[in-house]
């Protein structure tokens, strides 16, 4: 049975306002990478439309997703409505597709999980998805819809009836702990950057008995989130056994990345997601955070490589092809103020890192392992 990858040309020049940190591409250049690389053919990239207003409304307001149609169209809101749904406030800026963007994002995570129910298809994987800031009436920390929760919503719909939802991205999940907490038939897991925004998803949710949350310190790194995986997630996974399990792979904790303190290099991220893919063999692998194009762009190809057990294509270096496709990613950063380093560039792989685990990972470990009784 194929895999499938679920994406949209509207990602190809779609683009939040000048100076936002997802002024930059992500999805395309993912798939395009895998593409130059042969590791995927034509007939398993899926291009979706953007979704009905009734497939929204199964978890969103009407009167917000009209407004972000209006957003669109307009581009522009009256005062009231822009408070009222926090659109075109802050970082939530009204932009070109600012319905079409992220509603193309939720149909392809619906629509994956209607082929997994079918089964159609064992894994997915949707770069464009892992919008899990999104609330019911209000646009959120760069997120318009919330594809995670009507993926979520969808999955129950059509008789999945023990859903694990685990997050390593480097901001919490808390527009999807919200909707699912002390749900019956959902466990949320997520591995985020203490006080880091939005500050929710604290050690002491893990009372909650279908909440696990691991609110990590900065400098994070692969093996402190190997033990993490290894020593709760995994046994938490495995004693539930989902017959769904969806991944948010934010890339976001990669070192290297602007929007967290976390210190991951993509082995150490692409061993989680390895892991985590033995749990069921029924799997949806989003996108969701990720704001250095380059390092973004090799973990979320590299994830097709997991998703297809082959995770020895990263062992290679990345051909002449790739490596130009990389450079000519536009991203207005310091970080590439003097030249993009060559590690992002040359190899699919970053460095071998040689890390500890430090006392403070080891405590939360144990406080949580102790709340949650593993």
């Amino acid at each position: 049975m194929q895999n499938y990858i679920f994406t949209s040309d509207i990602f190809k020049g779609s683009r939040y306002e000048k100076g936002h940190p997802l002024d930059m591409d992500r999805v395309w250049p993912s798939v395009e990478l895998l593409k130059l690389m042969g590791w995927v053919n034509d007939n398993q990239i899926i291009k979706n439309e953007v979704a009905s207003i009734e497939e929204l409304i199964k978890y969103h307001d009407k009167g917000y997703v009209e407004a972000l149609q209006q957003a669109e169209i307009n581009q522009y809101l009256p005062d009231i409505y822009k408070k009222k749904y926090n659109i075109g406030v802050g970082n939530n800026p009204i932009f070109k597709e600012v319905f079409s963007r992220p509603a193309s994002a939720a149909k392809a995570s619906i629509k994956a999980i209607e082929m997994l129910a079918n089964n159609d298809a064992k894994r997915i994987l949707n770069f464009s998805g892992g919008t899990h800031h999104g609330r019911k009436s209000e646009a959120y920390g760069f997120c318009f819809l919330n594809d995670c929760v009507l993926a979520i919503l969808r999955a129950l719909e059509l008789g999945f009836s023990n859903i694990l939802y685990v997050d390593i991205d480097a901001h919490h999940c808390d527009g999807v702990q919200d909707v699912f907490v002390e749900h019956e038939n959902v466990t949320v897991v997520s591995v985020h950057e203490k006080d880091r925004w939005p500050k929710t998803g604290l050690v002491e949710d893990c009372k909650i008995h279908n909440i696990m949350n691991f609110p990590v310190p900065e400098g994070f790194n692969d093996d402190e989130m190997n033990i993490i995986i290894k020593n709760a997630v995994l046994p938490l996974g495995n004693s539930i056994k989902p017959d769904l399990l969806i991944i948010q792979a934010g890339s976001d904790m990669l070192d290297g990345d602007p929007q967290s303190r976390l210190s991951l290099t993509n082995n150490g991220y692409w061993k989680a997601i390895s892991d985590l893919l033995t749990i069921c063999n029924t799997s949806l692998t989003l996108g969701g955070g990720g704001y250095n194009p380059y390092l973004t762009a090799k973990a979320w190809a590299g994830n097709w490589a997991l998703v297809n057990n082959h995770i020895e294509w990263l062992d290679d270096d990345i051909p002449l092809s790739c490596q130009e496709l990389l450079k000519n990613l536009k991203w207005n950063n310091s970080r590439v103020r003097n030249g993009i380093p060559d590690h992002w560039l040359k190899s699919w792989r970053d460095p071998v890192s040689k890390s500890i685990v430090r006392d403070e990972v080891l405590f939360l470990l144990d406080k949580v392992l102790k709340i949650k009784k593993i």
